[in-house]
């Protein structure tokens, strides 16, 4: 009987139980990164007192998570996944429990972007760890179910913040922070039973190591002739970069254009709802935005091993585009009613999660050997919180000079700018072993 190679052997119950422990780190992203939505209520009466400084506050985060992903990214590749997993984790946790403890501005953003550092240090680790050990298969379909618990660590952060809000009134906020180091707290303590993953014990040259973590994969489902991937020893260098210009130039600036209006609507949206609603109702209309979320990301997963990752990525952009420039000049010369925003941000978050919202997370992954995969990913997630960070910082200011339309034309330029390097640079991955 011929060998197998570890990328051919189905999902194990190792597998399902990566997959949780690498989710939950997503899972933590999302909780972490919605807090600033609703904190903004009550930072905007204290330390966030001018629209300039609520740029400032939400960009800090992104910025951080620049830092974050470049620096460990490089890190990931060169000293191993494992070893790291827990550092960015430590890191974030810290470091929420001082930004709810800040006393000024100064304070605030400094915290906010050492939490940014590990949270950005947890995706080229994450996303490098997933894929590596996902059956090429169904890759796809696992790596969207990662960020699918961004979206539900968003959830259950609005759902906790009703009763924070309630009982602790101003003080809320701090609180919020504070309650957001419980998820990588347990999450900590989880990781340290995930193996390093055989790509990169080959990579490195332990090929007996290697051969062992693939045996005890191989021996849930019953398999005594697998064999760990097949993949060159070779040293991480930045110089091999140079090698995949182009393609650092797709999965980086498609990240960014994604990145501006998706952190640009999701920072912002209870707080232009709480203009129309009270508290509660704002958290409510928030959560059922989440809604069309949840539908996008069924279609995602049903199709992405099938249609394959390019025609997903430029239909989400493409037909997000169209949906935010329609609303737009629709309501250009009038503050459009609050229906018709919650309407546009619903499609706007359908289309993304059909496509990009996934697709961008998960092409870096795949397209880019084991010795550069977390550096190229690093780079990757850095420049997409560019595009991050000029959304929550510009969207404010437009709709305070302007208003929420010119907001959503400003969106959608990126959206098409997305579909357009998509069409033009995307590359299909479907179904390929990944080096």
């Amino acid at each position: 009987m011929a060998n197998i190679y570890f990328d051919e052997l189905t999902k194990t119950r190792k597998f399902i139980l990566i997959t949780i422990l690498s989710s939950m780190g997503i899972l933590m992203d999302g909780y972490t990164l919605s807090i600033f939505s609703t904190a903004l209520m009550y930072l905007q009466n204290t330390i966030l007192s001018k629209a300039i400084f609520v740029s400032l506050g939400a960009s800090s985060i992104y910025i951080g998570m620049l830092i974050g992903s470049l620096i460990f990214g490089r890190i990931a590749d060169s000293y191993g996944r494992r070893r790291i997993y827990i550092l960015d984790l430590s890191i974030t946790a810290i470091f929420l429990i001082l930004t709810g403890l800040s006393q000024n501005l100064f304070e605030f953003i400094a915290f906010e972007i050492f939490v940014g550092i590990g949270i950005g240090a947890d995706y080229p680790i994450s996303s490098s760890i997933q894929a590596e050990f996902s059956p090429k298969k169904i890759r796809g379909r696992y790596l969207v179910i990662n960020m699918l618990f961004w979206t539900i660590g968003s959830i259950i952060f609005y759902i906790v913040s009703i009763p924070i809000v309630l009982y602790f009134g101003k003080d809320a906020w701090r609180v919020m922070y504070i309650s957001g180091a419980i998820i990588p707290i347990i999450v900590i303590i989880s990781r340290t039973v995930i193996p390093e993953t055989p790509y990169f014990l080959v990579k490195s040259g332990k090929v007996e190591d290697a051969k062992k973590v693939t045996r005890e994969f191989a021996k849930d489902v019953g398999i005594d002739n697998a064999e760990p991937p097949k993949i060159r020893q070779r040293k991480t260098s930045f110089k091999e970069l140079r090698n995949y210009i182009p393609l650092i130039i797709f999965t980086s600036l498609s990240w960014f254009s994604y990145d501006v209006a998706s952190y640009g609507v999701w920072n912002y949206t209870p707080s232009l709802f709480f203009s129309s609603l009270s508290y509660v109702y704002s958290i409510i209309a928030t959560l059922l935005e989440t809604l069309p979320v949840i539908v996008g990301v069924i279609i995602c997963i049903l199709f992405i091993d099938k249609l394959g990752r390019k025609v997903l990525q430029s239909l989400g952009f493409g037909l997000a585009g169209i949906s935010l420039l329609s609303f737009s000049i629709l309501f250009l010369k009038t503050t459009p009613p609050f229906i018709y925003i919650f309407i546009a941000f619903a499609l706007m978050h359908v289309f993304h999660n059909i496509g990009p919202t996934n697709t961008t997370y998960l092409y870096p992954v795949e397209i880019f050997p084991t010795y550069i995969r977390a550096t190229a990913m690093g780079i990757s997630t850095a420049v997409s919180r560019i595009g991050a960070i000029l959304g929550v910082f510009v969207f404010p200011l437009i709709i305070s000079m302007l208003n929420v339309s010119y907001g959503l034309m400003f969106f959608a330029i990126f959206e098409f700018l997305g579909f357009f390097l998509t069409i033009f640079l995307g590359v299909e991955t479907k179904n390929r072993s990944i080096e």
